[in-house]
């Protein structure tokens, strides 16, 4: 069983940013920085784009390999599963009043745990996304990169604003978003992927439907749009449901 091919490469270099963007975000301490935030953008965007290449390398050079998917599940778990949990993490701990845990250099508060609900939840997802068979033309549950961007988005916004909507209620907001967002990554609810078998507009219709809002939302509203999108996905998702699924025939 070959260990050192160009696809494994590219699934250890997602490991790694994902590793990186978790240095960063624990030694901040909570004061975070824009640079810190632009840090972590940069490693999440190459941790994004191996993810993607590794698999479609593996295909067009013919050399997939269980050892190369385990791999691909336990990289994602750091980049698209630790990574927005410590972003949730360092959020609500910096909206916390109150701490359990408190050193000179280490605070932990209670509100903050639910943030391990998202690494937990990941987790599970990616471990259910190895052993089902049905995943091949959508997906059961919202992927683990696109919960990472919702999460990148309101971490960005949060860190460049000094706030997500206001500071009276950020805290509720991401403890909701925390459990919400957990449930959407198991739940067995079909989300479409972006696997064209031809390019017509009758059979792709609601994939360019969602292509061109992203486009506009993006063109207004930069990152600020990201958790719009995100959630116009699912929305877009849940209204195609039936067509989704009846792709699989």
């Amino acid at each position: 069983m070959k260990l050192f091919t160009i696809p494994n490469y590219l699934t250890l270099l997602n490991l790694c940013c994902g590793v990186l963007s978790c240095v960063f975000i624990a030694s901040s301490n909570g004061n975070v920085t824009s640079l810190t935030v632009t840090i972590v953008m940069v490693l999440m965007i190459i941790s994004l784009v191996a993810d993607f290449l590794d698999g479609m390398v593996a295909r067009l050079m013919n050399i997939g390999s269980p050892i190369g998917k385990e791999l691909d599940s336990l990289a994602d778990c750091i980049s698209f599963g630790m990574v927005p949990g410590l972003m949730l993490f360092a959020m609500l701990n910096n909206l916390a009043s109150e701490f359990l845990f408190e050193t000179e250099t280490l605070k932990i508060s209670a509100v903050s745990l639910f943030a391990l609900l998202v690494p937990a939840f990941s987790a599970l997802r990616l471990a259910k996304f190895n052993l089902d068979e049905d995943q091949s033309t959508y997906f059961k549950g919202l992927a683990t990169p696109s919960n990472t961007l919702f999460i990148f988005s309101l971490f960005s916004i949060y860190y460049t604003n000094g706030k997500i909507i206001d500071s009276s209620v950020d805290m509720y907001i991401l403890i909701a978003i925390s459990i919400l967002f957990s449930i959407l990554l198991i739940i067995d609810l079909p989300l479409f992927a972006f696997k064209f078998k031809g390019l017509g507009w009758k059979e792709n219709n609601y994939k360019y439907i969602f292509v061109l809002i992203t486009i506009v939302l993006l063109g207004l509203f930069q990152i600020s749009a990201i958790p719009f999108i995100i959630l116009l996905y699912v929305i877009i998702s849940i209204i195609f449901r039936k067509k989704i699924t009846n792709e699989l025939n």
